[in-house]
């Protein structure tokens, strides 16, 4: 499935769409909302900080989800994320990313991968 995102809208509604993919496809219902926060947390970064919105494809095959986000203006993730103090308001989303997916892979070509087990 390729979505392409310029708002919060088309946000919601790639999500709803990946989801109900996700799930025809027999992906755990806590997988596909495991993938649902990270669309949610990346994307929702590039509408929040860049210009231009991305585009989200996604794919099912050998029993993991596969999520690759191209932002127009390409952000490289830091390698490894902490996250923030207990009363602090931002600064959790990378480090969920982190903690959900199996793993990340960022390209010179400004693609951003991202696998999660589909079970």
């Amino acid at each position: 499935m390729i979505f392409k995102i310029e708002n919060y809208l088309a946000l919601r509604e790639a999500t709803d769409r990946l989801c109900a993919f996700l799930l025809a496809e027999k992906v755990d219902e806590e997988r596909a909302f495991d993938c649902k926060l990270i669309v949610y947390e990346l994307i929702g970064n590039v509408l929040k900080h860049a210009d231009g919105g991305a585009t989200l494809y996604g794919e099912v095959s050998d029993g993991l989800v596969r999520l690759k986000l191209v932002a127009a203006k390409p952000f490289c993730p830091p390698n490894t994320t902490a996250c923030a103090d207990v009363f602090a308001e931002q600064g959790r989303g990378l480090f969920l990313v982190e903690k959900l997916c199996e793993e990340q892979t960022f390209t010179s070509e400004g693609e951003w991968i991202i696998t999660i087990k589909s079970k």
